[in-house]
């Protein structure tokens, strides 16, 4: 059936997905991912992948291609946990230098809330005109429309690693030109 798949039929591709995707989940992709949802993703892109790289495999007939394919899995599972964990270091870290550009304790006390969300609000806008066009885009889309990484990337017509530099980036950006802002205003408030 394995030689008959690496030939590119279609019907043996399918046989060795029904004789080994019900092992795979409940043995490999399931205990690591614990998520029915996520498994089933994991699962179809084991078998993608396999058959992208079944021509790499070598018939082995002490083991068969279940530990073949059951490395594959594991590989993509892995694959899975580190972009979660860039994703959430990254989210976080996106908060806290959002959270660094809160107006100063001086602002809150000489303006209203609703006076000091507007001048936020006119801020950010300003200084989002001032930005690069492109990274203005990630930003409002992935910060103000809250589109998903993936969407905004899809959008973009860029891969998902490249819209997360892009987002990167563009943050980096916007606090540089955030903290050229405080220290102009801070001198122009000295100076008086």
């Amino acid at each position: 059936m394995v030689k008959l798949a690496q030939c590119g039929d279609r019907a043996a591709m399918a046989a060795l997905y029904h004789a080994f995707a019900g092992r795979l989940y409940r043995q490999v992709i399931y205990p690591s991912i614990a998520d029915v949802a996520l498994a089933e993703d994991i699962l179809k892109e084991t078998f993608a992948t396999a058959m992208e790289k079944l021509d790499t495999y070598t018939w082995n007939p002490a083991y068969g291609i279940f530990p073949w394919l059951a490395r594959i899995a594991r590989n993509r599972a892995l694959d899975l946990h580190r972009r979660r964990q860039r994703e959430s270091r990254g989210q976080g870290a996106y908060r806290d230098m959002l959270d660094q550009l809160a107006p100063s304790a001086s602002a809150e006390r000489l303006l209203s809330e609703e006076q000091e969300q507007k001048l936020l609000r006119e801020r950010v806008r300003l200084l989002l005109g001032r930005l690069n066009p492109r990274y203005r885009q990630a930003l409002v889309m992935r910060l103000f429309e809250e589109k998903s990484r993936e969407d905004c990337a899809t959008e973009l017509d860029i891969k998902l690693g490249t819209f997360d530099v892009l987002l990167h980036r563009a943050l980096l950006s916007f606090r540089r030109l955030w903290e050229e802002e405080e220290i102009r205003h801070d001198g122009e408030r000295s100076e008086e």
